[in-house]
């Protein structure tokens, strides 16, 4: 996440990470080749609906499936745990790849707050 530029935050928590690995509950992945990180995604399930908080792929591997195996994963976990809706934030110039593995905008319009610390 860090060597991608603009996505880590520097006002994340210093234990962000963990946090959200904990929270997935198990629907966390990497995707490593030759002990290189890849790729890495973190989804919950949050009864209603589920949702994909982070996913990112390391910029030389774009366009090797990386992004879509991962998802694919995330997806299989959460159609047999019962899950019929799956949302994401989308990074920067990623629309068109999740729109061509069939995703499409929901009826809500996402918004967010920032806290103030």
């Amino acid at each position: 996440m860090k060597s991608e530029p603009g996505f880590w935050q520097e006002n994340w928590r210093e234990d962000v990470l963990e946090r959200g690995l904990e929270a997935s509950r198990g629907l966390s992945f990497v995707w490593e080749e030759s002990g290189q990180i890849l790729g890495f995604i973190c989804a919950h399930d949050l009864g209603f609906r589920s949702y994909v908080s982070e996913l990112i792929v390391k910029s030389s591997e774009h366009g090797r499936g990386v992004g879509t195996g991962l998802l694919e994963k995330v997806q299989q976990e959460l159609v047999s745990a019962g899950c019929a809706v799956l949302i994401s934030d989308v990074w920067r110039g990623a629309e068109g790849f999740y729109r061509a593995l069939g995703w499409a905008e929901p009826d809500a319009k996402l918004l967010r707050k920032m806290l103030e610390q």
